[in-house]
């Protein structure tokens, strides 16, 4: 089946929908005439009407560890033949060795196992062409241990923060984060977008470490997904770009390590533009508070983009205390009038660093 698999991702556009939808048709009728030797997890998923089976069995959860022999993932790294096996028939040899990491590490998310994968890849491409490749991939176990490492250091870093700042915080500081990454997205996709990843931190990170690791970064899959069909229907940046093209296996630490978005002119904004305050706002339901809110701030990172958080949360606190006044006045119409008439941007200190 990973050949089957393998050839299918090689040889075919899975942006095909007609197609895609035919081969996971095809790949469910198969799995599931074999679910007693694949899983005990999936008959639920295969008592549902086709159309259904394959998002189930995606969602469902893993199997039960098999017992597997000790011998295996070191002939990988310890076998002299390693090269021969490699050059005969590469494609053969890297689907095996997925295939026994995979079922060796049914705790760790798709895409950190395809780093691993990649780093194996790469890793003998360059091994092979040595007078001594043993010598050289011999370090590959220490490697892949690296590898996921650093993939679960970088997801407790955000679920840290996340448990340090709260919900709403988090989710202020992911969008002055992203805004930094991506300016010439629009206040409203942005608070979109960082909504989705805020979500994700909220479900996962409660969670036990391994369930949390694979949690987040199978969230992060689906997210930074989503971005990229977005840059590839209107493209963003380049830094955008060259992490949505690079390599799908390491598209989330790609963004994690992408900085501010050097290249991006903010064009003027009247005060409007950046705070649209209006008495609709003392009728606005929490959440909906909160998004005017962080539009501000996302429209204010692209004037500022190195302001410190600080100065941002600043701000922040300014609006909302602003808000809360002339909310509680006697005619708050009356009251935001006065606040535009006393200076252009509605006397708020945080247009001052203008």
């Amino acid at each position: 089946m990973t050949f089957w698999v393998s050839q299918f991702a090689k040889d075919k556009a899975i942006e095909d929908a007609k197609f895609f939808s035919g081969f996971l048709s095809q790949l469910m009728t198969y799995t599931c005439s074999k679910q007693s030797v694949l899983s005990s997890k999936i008959s639920p998923c295969c008592a549902l009407p086709v159309p259904f089976q394959g998002e189930c069995v995606i969602n469902s959860e893993n199997d039960d560890e098999p017992d597997l022999p000790s011998l295996p993932l070191s002939r990988f790294t310890e076998d002299r033949f390693v090269c021969a096996q490699f050059s005969n028939k590469p494609d053969d040899f890297l689907q095996e060795f997925l295939y026994e990491y995979s079922r060796r590490h049914s705790e760790l998310a798709l895409p950190v196992i395809l780093r691993v994968d990649t780093v194996y890849q790469n890793l003998l491409a360059k091994c092979c062409k040595l007078e001594n490749p043993l010598e050289c991939y011999s370090h590959g176990q220490e490697m892949f241990q690296r590898v996921v490492r650093e993939s679960r250091e970088r997801v407790k870093h955000h679920c840290d923060l996340h448990e340090k700042l709260g919900d709403a915080k988090f989710h202020d500081w992911l969008i002055i984060l992203y805004t930094k990454k991506t300016p010439q997205l629009s206040a409203q996709e942005l608070v979109m977008f960082t909504k989705n990843m805020a979500a994700a931190a909220t479900k996962c990170c409660p969670l036990r470490d391994e369930q949390q690791f694979a949690c987040m970064e199978d969230s992060a899959k689906l997210i930074l997904g989503g971005l990229c069909r977005r840059h590839e229907a209107e493209p963003i940046n380049a830094g955008v770009g060259h992490c949505c093209d690079a390599s799908y296996a390491f598209r989330k630490p790609c963004f994690d390590d992408l900085q501010v978005n050097g290249t991006y002119i903010s064009p003027p904004l009247s005060c409007d533009q950046v705070i649209n305050l209006k008495e609709n706002l003392c009728k606005a339901q929490e959440e909906e508070f909160q998004t005017e809110k962080q539009k501000l701030l996302s429209n204010l990172v692209k004037q500022k983009p190195y302001a410190t958080e600080m100065q941002f949360q600043s701000m922040i606190a300014d609006f909302a205390h602003l808000v809360e006044k002339c909310c509680q006045a006697e005619t708050s119409e009356m009251c935001f009038r006065e606040e535009v008439s006393l200076s252009p941007c509605y006397s708020l200190s945080m247009l001052r660093i203008y």
